[in-house]
């Protein structure tokens, strides 16, 4: 591993989760309520743990040393993801660029009114069908990934293919409700990561900390957000250090730090 070993239990749920998806469309007729609706629900967490999580840290920091084994992982990930990995990853630094402002194309001020971020729940229901891959494509190509993109786009649709002849009814009513919450999910994160920052100029205050440890032990220092922002290249690991080397500058600039976790941020006021 490139970074760290403990970066293989993120490839490990990674391919628990395309493993599992495809274990639940077997059984999908086998199963009764109360089964497919558990199954549901473990998807729908793997399915907002991988963006947010997994493929988050590997844009940032891929896990292997050999590239080839990245661009192979991006490939087989993209059936977790069900987006290519590639665009994920572009649209990702373009939000770094730009920090929530309105050239960010996943800016929570973008569809806002007078200068204000617009409601959680239009953000997290419409963000899906938004448009936020342009940009991303254009980078995509002027970096010559383009190859790397149709082998993703080949992924996705192999996988579609693949489940449909297992069970298509599980694809229509289980697979499409679970990439559009799955996605609400991650929207909603990443809504309630920026919610309250009191400065998207300032690389000391353009995001929100939540530092509760749990969270952070299970969801790999995503937590650490403002740290993140700091410095988004250094693996998830160090931004505790992050975060401690800036804390004179984090106070000075009035960093904001959540009460709650992201998925639950609707209840700050």
């Amino acid at each position: 591993m490139k970074y760290s070993h403990k970066d293989l239990i993120l490839v490990f749920i990674a391919f628990f989760q395309i493993s599992f998806l495809l274990f639940w469309a077997q059984k999908f007729k086998d199963f009764n309520g109360v089964a497919n609706l558990v199954s549901f629900l473990v998807s729908l967490l793997l399915f907002y743990f991988n963006p947010i999580v997994i493929t988050h840290n590997f844009l940032h920091c891929p896990f292997f040393k050999n590239k080839n084994l990245n661009k192979l992982f991006s490939i087989l990930n993209t059936m977790g993801t069900g987006i290519p990995v590639t665009l994920y990853k572009h649209h990702h630094l373009i939000h770094h660029k730009y920090n929530n402002s309105m050239n960010d194309p996943s800016s929570t001020l973008l569809f806002g009114k007078n200068g204000n971020q617009e409601g959680w729940i239009s953000y997290c229901g419409l963000s899906l069908f938004r448009d936020g891959v342009s940009e991303a494509f254009k980078h995509t190509v002027k970096r010559n990934e383009n190859t790397q993109l149709i082998l993703e786009f080949i992924s996705i649709t192999f996988f579609i293919v693949m489940t449909c002849y297992i069970n298509w009814q599980w694809f229509i009513f289980c697979y499409i409700p679970l990439f559009y919450f799955g996605y609400f999910l991650a929207h909603l994160e990443n809504y309630f990561e920026h919610f309250h920052a009191t400065d998207f100029d300032n690389r000391f205050a353009n995001s929100v900390s939540y530092y509760q440890p749990l969270y952070n032990k299970l969801m790999f220092n995503e937590g650490f957000h403002q740290a993140h922002h700091i410095s988004p290249q250094v693996h998830w690991s160090k931004r505790p250090l992050i975060d401690k080397d800036n804390k004179d500058q984090l106070i000075l600039k009035n960093s904001y730090i959540a009460k709650f976790p992201p998925l639950l941020g609707f209840l700050e006021r």
